[in-house]
């Protein structure tokens, strides 16, 4: 009885929130389906590709109704792409760990282990409370619906080398509107700020651990100037703005400058969109670090496939889709914020922020004048 209580209710909300992340992923299945063909996600319903008979309703459960057909239509035999398998369940884990991690980590009187994970004054609640306080479910929807854009945007990509603008237009304008309602440090209350000394420079170490993560994960600098005060939707509006302008110009520009070098086209405007989208959300800082640990997570995900192509003989698309990499690089920087942003304060150090912007930008104008002359 005493487990029932203590895991009971964050054990159901843990179930619900996997279980919802099933169903949102069987939507995301059919907008992965048909956004690269300009088709309607509403109408018509789901329905076999071969015979283009309509799936029942109890064959599009999540999981239960791939496995009740075998992954196989009904009417004809056609098989069904594993894919669709593999999204829902993706997209439930995806959404659980987001839980666990921004909210669930939060909750006062959990387990010992269970210990806060990003600092958010503002999420703190009680273990054994029925359910979460409103502004924890509001965080992780907007950030689950990041989450969600995300993936379709990298599977698309993977599968047709394209980024509808469908989704990442979408998903800006989306997190344009969230930034700037939900102004960081929003959910905690600018009053945590009172820990830090004001006009003190925010690039010292003296910094970490006393900016919370909100929404957006830290404002667009700081110390926060006089026209954006904390929790404002000026500020909310500038850190949604600069992530975004930052997120596109850091790809574009990028592009521009290895283009040059290289003498043929080098990345594509959907990973600029891809990024913009993710800033918009997350803040410039997250985009600019993510965007680094995005082409090392490419790098990654291309080896599996030269392994195939050197044990069958088989020739591979030589070139590497950007936008899975980069789905991977922002997810993986932003839920290890705690510890890169140990890292990150520098870039509140106008000097070394020029600096980095320049040796990235001769850096790739160099290598890719390398790369053309081999």
């Amino acid at each position: 009885m005493n487990i029932l209580l203590t895991y009971g209710p964050p054990a159901f909300w843990c179930a619900w929130v996997f279980l919802f992340g099933l169903g949102v992923g069987s939507f995301l299945n059919v907008l992965i389906a048909r956004l690269p063909y300009d088709k309607s996600p509403i109408w018509p319903g789901s329905r076999c590709g071969a015979c283009l008979q309509p799936l029942k309703l109890r064959d599009n459960i999540p999981i239960l109704g791939y496995l009740r057909l075998r992954g196989r239509c009904r009417m004809c035999g056609a098989t069904f792409s594993s894919r669709y398998l593999w999204v829902e369940v993706g997209t439930g884990v995806a959404f659980l760990s987001l839980f666990v991690i921004e909210v669930m980590t939060q909750a006062i009187g959990g387990p010992e282990f269970l210990r806060p994970w990003h600092y958010a004054p503002g999420l703190k609640f009680s273990w054994f409370s029925a359910s979460p306080p409103p502004q924890d479910w509001l965080l992780f929807a907007s950030h689950a619906f990041l989450l969600s854009v995300l993936i379709v945007a990298a599977l698309i990509d993977a599968e047709h080398r394209v980024i509808p603008t469908q989704v990442t237009y979408i998903g800006t304008a989306v997190g344009l509107l969230a930034s700037t309602l939900l102004a960081w440090p929003w959910p905690s209350d600018p009053a945590v700020l009172a820990q830090i000394q004001p006009n003190a420079p925010w690039f010292l170490p003296n910094i970490l651990g006393k900016l919370p993560t909100g929404m957006t994960l830290w404002p667009f600098w700081g110390p926060l100037p006089t026209w954006t005060p904390a929790g404002s939707w000026q500020l909310g509006l500038c850190n949604a703005l600069i992530g975004a302008a930052v997120g596109t110009a850091l790809v574009r520009g990028i592009k521009f400058l290895f283009e040059i070098g290289i003498g043929k086209e080098a990345l594509g405007l959907g990973d600029a969109d891809l990024m913009m989208m993710a800033g918009a959300f997350l803040g410039w800082q997250v985009v600019l670090i993510g965007f680094f640990a995005g082409g090392l997570a490419g790098l990654l995900l291309k080896i599996p496939s030269v392994i195939y192509s050197l044990i069958t003989g088989r020739t591979v698309v030589s070139e590497l889709s950007f936008g899975p990499g980069l789905a991977l690089g922002i997810v993986a920087t932003w839920f290890a914020w705690p510890w890169v942003s140990s890292s990150a304060v520098v870039l509140f150090e106008p000097v070394v922020l020029g600096v980095l912007v320049i040796a990235i930008g001769g850096g790739l104008l160099v290598a890719g004048i390398l790369l053309r002359r081999k």
